[in-house]
């Protein structure tokens, strides 16, 4: 325990000086977004739609694959879909083909998604398992080759709609300090 607040002290021994040269501002400068990445040169999408900054335009495919240029720190995913329930958003992990789930969301009832990651990466992928307006029809009775009834509940889907993906990082808010330049 003493050990402890004597490690605790020094640490503040050694913060001390560098918040009085520098100011504290410095050392916890607030983060803002970066450009969104999702419209930078380079970048191929297997939906443009989706990528190209109209929110007019939409796709309506149940997988999305966005490839940037090289691989960026990603922050903050924003997804524009007024139907979109359930899905899994994925990062490229290296090897072709070869995804980590970033996350999974299930009845999502918001038109503007926000997923807050902390990833490096140039793949992202979206799957869209669900939208909302799918419905389930009456149950029903079909034949297989073998001649038994099976009874069965159909769903159907309503088609995504995915309006724009956003992918973006985070950049620094306030100026780099010279630490040459005098202070007074």
């Amino acid at each position: 325990m003493v050990k402890s607040k004597i490690a605790n002290l020094g640490l503040w021994i050694c913060i001390l000086p560098v918040c009085l040269l520098a100011g504290c501002s410095t050392l916890f400068a607030p983060q803002e977004l970066s450009e969104n990445y999702a419209l930078a040169d380079g970048v191929r999408c297997d939906a443009p739609a989706v990528v190209d900054g109209d929110l007019e335009t939409t796709s309506e495919s149940r997988r999305i694959v966005i490839s940037l240029p090289e691989a960026k720190p990603i922050r903050r995913v924003i997804i524009h879909s007024p139907n979109v329930s359930n899905f899994i958003l994925y990062e490229s992990i290296g090897a072709e083909g070869q995804w980590r789930i970033i996350k999974s969301v299930k009845g999502n009832k918001l038109d503007k998604i926000v997923v807050s990651t902390q990833v490096t990466t140039d793949k992202i992928r979206i799957y869209v398992s669900d939208t909302r307006g799918s419905r389930f029809v009456n149950p029903g009775t079909m034949i297989d080759e073998t001649g038994r009834r099976n009874l069965f509940t159909r769903k159907v889907d309503t088609r995504p709609v995915i309006q724009e993906i956003e992918l973006y990082g985070l950049v620094d808010s306030v100026d780099k300090i010279d630490l040459q330049a005098p202070l007074f």
